[in-house]
């Protein structure tokens, strides 16, 4: 069993990527920044002592600024060589991804999860790594192959 198809580069679909490696650090943020935030409030309502200013900034950023200036930074440090479409082949063997500068090959073993959401199958390599595979490039038919395929590949 085979599925071939063409991905194209697209901005979203990277930020979302990045946006699913990082929601565990997101997360750890925005509890430091309500963590901030609940002592901010403490402060003000025990004491005469006003909070500094550095100390709201900082708990507003956490909660609200980490996350969008991770994925910006993140999108800028991408190599030129990613921001092109490519060619993907999901066989029994693994996943194949062929673009005019690189071509990438991963047998299943290397694939430590799959995590399914309603519109990607994230494959996840290691804790900074991981591959979407988008459910609206593919037809139907190709959805529930590759469905089939990582039944085959994950323990029950």
């Amino acid at each position: 069993m085979q599925i071939s198809l063409w991905v194209p580069y697209d901005e979203w679909r990277a930020r979302r990527l990045i946006k699913f490696m990082l929601r565990p650090t997101v997360t750890w943020m925005r509890v430091l920044g309500a963590v901030i935030a609940a002592y901010v409030v403490l402060a003000l309502l025990v004491s005469s002592i006003s909070p500094s200013i550095p100390l709201i900034v900082l708990g507003v950023f956490c909660v609200f600024g980490f996350e969008p200036l991770m994925v910006w930074y993140s999108l800028r440090a991408q190599n030129a060589a990613i921001r092109q479409g490519y060619h993907l082949v999901v066989d029994d063997a693994g996943v194949t991804m062929k673009a005019e500068s690189y071509e990438s090959r991963l047998a299943w073993s290397t694939i430590q999860r799959v995590k399914e959401k309603p519109d990607a199958w994230f494959l996840v390599l290691s804790k900074m790594q991981a591959m979407a595979i988008y459910k609206d490039l593919m037809t139907e038919e190709q959805r529930s192959q590759f469905a089939a395929i990582l039944a085959q590949r994950q323990p029950a």
